[in-house]
């Protein structure tokens, strides 16, 4: 891990983080190693009348999961820009999750979507599945409460969300 980055474990980070309000916005439509944009993710949320707030989690269906799982393709994931993570940091979000491998595409953006999240102080959620059941249902409770590993950067999670 940077040495920036050094305090910032699974153990240390608030609860809150991963008890938060959810929304899941649909990007089936991107194609192997495409990158997804902020005027993308803004143009998601108009489509489904959802907006981004302070504290939520953002998921990203891809439908890559259903499409590439146990292929040769599963590692080309699609997957969020250096833009894209910066801009959602900037909404101060808690989380945001991904039904891919990596946040970001391998060799173009993941590496530094990872160091953005440390950066602005907020996490991601990998290999997330079933998203496709969370599209056009609206705002949602999700929790996804980690193992507390000692100076983990990771942990495997329960993933939940509830619609009231």
């Amino acid at each position: 891990m940077a040495k920036q980055y050094e305090e910032k474990y699974i153990d240390t980070m608030p609860l809150s983080m991963f008890y938060t309000e959810g929304i899941c916005l649909g990007f089936s439509h991107k194609g192997l190693k495409e990158l997804i944009e902020p005027v993308e993710i803004e143009k998601a949320c108009k489509e489904a009348d959802l907006e981004i707030k302070k504290g939520d989690t953002v998921f990203l269906y891809t439908d890559h999961y259903r499409k590439y799982f146990d292929s040769k393709n599963w590692g080309n994931v699609p997957g969020i820009s250096i833009t894209a993570a910066r801009w959602l940091g900037e909404k101060k979000i808690a989380a945001f999750g991904v039904e891919t491998m990596s946040p970001g595409v391998p060799k173009i953006s993941n590496k530094e979507v990872h160091h953005i999240c440390g950066e602005l102080n907020f996490t991601h959620y990998e290999n997330m599945i079933n998203l496709h059941l969370l599209i056009n249902r609206g705002r949602f409770r999700f929790i996804g409460l980690p193992l507390k590993i000692r100076g983990g950067t990771g942990s495997p999670v329960r993933a939940v969300a509830v619609f009231e």
